[in-house]
């Protein structure tokens, strides 16, 4: 389930990745960085992952529509899309610890069963007399409630 949303989250990257890499190889400009569809989707994903030379970011900046688009492509990588990863993490994680929870129950009752198929029956008719089950239980003074409970006060 959490391999899922990866491929998800990566598959949006891509996506970003060609689309941004498109509109800026398209744009009249001269940086060696972004000269075709297949530079700037390098030069993108470089960015994406945090290893794009700094150094090369002084020729992008003196190109005003690379820079804004570059600006953009951060924008939404860094705000959207990190994001989004972490809220499809966070609901993946939880819908993997009600199933973690739901065997653990599971496995807490297989034990009972094996333990109470052990007991013998005379025991077990001796321990339900002891619980008094029939008997009512008493929520307040002189409020006598159902009988089949535990007084625990």
């Amino acid at each position: 389930r959490v391999a899922c949303v990866v491929w998800l989250f990566l598959g949006a990257l891509i996506y970003l990745i060609a689309a941004f890499a498109g509109a800026i190889s398209s744009l009249k400009q001269n940086l060696k960085d972004f000269a075709g569809v297949h530079w700037s989707a390098l030069s993108l994903w470089e960015i994406a992952l945090g290893i794009y030379p700094s150094s090369h970011f002084s020729s992008v900046i003196q190109t005003e529509f690379v820079m804004i688009a570059v600006s953009l492509f951060v924008i939404m990588i860094t705000i959207f899309l990190l994001n989004l990863l972490i809220a499809q993490l966070n609901g993946a994680y939880q819908v993997v610890y009600e199933d973690m929870v739901g065997y653990a129950r599971l496995n807490r009752a297989r034990i009972i069963v094996t333990t109470l198929e052990q007991v013998s029956q005379k025991r077990w008719f001796h321990f339900l007399q002891n619980q008094k089950f029939e008997e009512r239980l008493e929520f307040g003074e002189g409020d006598i409630g159902l009988p089949g409970g535990l007084q625990v006060t």
